[in-house]
């Protein structure tokens, strides 16, 4: 079995077809990688279908925790630093639970490969591709890397550390950065958030000590982000709302082909990572790529979106409202 251990984390709120596809492309692209766990942390979701899926997944073996009440703006931090404090990994990878792997087996041992040779300069690891228009406006150092293939660069555009997960982080790193706010953000983003909040203390800290930390990124990405509204985004939570189209994927578990690790074709000339448009295949339905040949990204905005842009979920979200399990999950999750 692998030396290190690898713990995935994902946070879910009422995107069920999201959570199944994240995690389930996640098994079947590390399945090579025995030494991971896997948790997941649903804020109390009513979407049907994940109540079952979440006493499944504890059947399987997955860490399952269910928060029984929502709380909008706190309750992904929440769900962080319940991933992070139920890790028993040297790496964790906590996941939004809105992409897709795309790429089946090898990239995980690479991906702790390079960050143990590089553990006191690699703040964390990216997951999902990015545009090529982003790719392409950023600057990149190119580090030693061991590996003559899967090569990664340090994007000196990012922030050392992407404080809403979708990254690697090995557990020294998160010691460092504390917990996430879990109470009083005055939203889930804009500002007044946990994110930003985790971000000013990081680099608070790095320039107090002096460090040099850095954003890797591999030049090919493991994953692609979800995009199922044609707009350019995929669908959001927020508060009582889902904005954004929002549909199961067309082929079991798969919104993206996948693609075997071993049948990349990685030129040793390449020195800007490949973009999404690239990586990303869909099946049964059309990527949302502008007449430039850009894949586009336009995130619905509450404050300016009208009713057809979101579902209710219910009638009103406060601190009052408590989601009531089945008892045959609570029997499964509380035991």
């Amino acid at each position: 079995m692998e030396k290190h251990r690898v713990t995935f984390g994902i946070v879910n709120c009422n995107r069920h077809f999201y959570l199944k596809s994240c995690l389930e492309s996640l098994l079947y692209c590390t399945s090579d990688y025995e030494n991971k766990e896997i948790i997941v942390v649903d804020n109390a979701s009513i979407e049907d279908g994940t109540d079952e899926y979440l006493v499944e997944l504890k059947a399987r073996g997955v860490k399952v925790f269910k928060q029984q009440k929502r709380n909008p703006a706190n309750e992904f931090a929440i769900g962080l630093n319940i991933i992070v404090d139920n890790a028993t990994g040297d790496f964790i990878v906590p996941l939004q639970g809105d992409m897709q792997f795309v790429l089946k087996n090898g990239w995980l041992q690479k991906y702790v490969n390079f960050y143990w040779e590089h553990i006191d300069e690699v703040g964390c690891i990216m997951l999902d591709a990015q545009r090529n228009v982003t790719n392409q406006s950023h600057r990149y150092s190119h580090p030693s890397n061991s590996d003559n293939i899967y090569k990664f660069v340090y994007d000196l555009d990012r922030p050392p550390t992407c404080c809403a997960g979708d990254v690697m982080y090995s557990k020294q790193i998160l010691d460092m950065m504390g917990p996430w706010k879990g109470k009083d953000n005055l939203s889930h983003e804009g500002g007044n958030d946990s994110e930003t909040d985790m971000l000013i203390r990081v680099n608070e800290h790095i320039l107090k000590n002096n460090m040099k930390l850095f954003c890797a990124i591999p030049l090919v990405a493991p994953a692609a982000a979800i995009y199922t509204d044609s707009r350019g985004t995929m669908a959001r939570i927020r508060g009582n709302k889902r904005y954004g189209d929002y549909w199961p994927p067309k082929d079991d578990f798969k919104y993206y082909e996948i693609f075997d690790f071993d049948d990349c074709k990685i030129s040793s000339e390449l020195r800007t990572p490949v973009g999404i448009e690239q990586l990303a295949h869909p099946i049964g339905w059309k990527a949302p790529i502008d007449n430039n040949g850009n894949w586009m990204k336009a995130p619905i905005k509450p404050e300016t979106a009208t009713e057809n842009d979101y579902v209710m979920l219910y009638e009103e979200v406060n601190d009052n409202i408590i989601k009531a399990a089945d008892e045959y999950l609570d029997e499964w999750l509380d035991d």
